[in-house]
């Protein structure tokens, strides 16, 4: 018997005529796709809003332009073969310090500040264990 040939070779799976070629890496045409942009946008869209909704509106009595939940903001980019989701906090330079009220900090009179863990918190119900 002899051995088929290396290259493209075809098996058919499934019922509906699909056709799975083992040389054509299906996985990266797939992360590559619309539908999957699509999906990663849904879901760092989704995660930013409960960020949103969690984190501390401050003491902002004139404008809100600056306070925590107005700069946050969701992002999809193409990293190489995959689409990739990231979530911008504090892009702008004068909001507040969201990282402060993360983690907590001390006032220059010395006192100790709790940090809130808002974004903590959302990351881990996030969480795939």
């Amino acid at each position: 018997m002899a051995t088929p040939k290396r290259g493209k070779r075809q098996t058919r799976f499934g019922t509906a005529d699909f056709t799975f070629e083992t040389d054509q890496g299906f996985e990266s045409k797939l992360m590559k796709s619309g539908a999957i942009r699509a999906l990663v946008a849904t879901k760092v869209g989704e995660m930013a809003g409960r960020m949103i909704k969690a984190a501390p509106r401050g003491p902002h009595v004139t404008t809100d332009a600056y306070s925590v939940k107005k700069n946050i903001h969701p992002y999809v980019d193409q990293v190489g073969d995959e689409w990739v989701g990231y979530i911008a906090i504090e892009e702008n330079d004068r909001a507040r310090h969201a990282m402060l009220q993360e983690r907590g900090y001390r006032d220059p009179a010395g006192r100790r500040h709790a940090g809130r863990f808002y974004l903590r918190s959302v990351l881990q119900s996030e969480r795939v264990e």
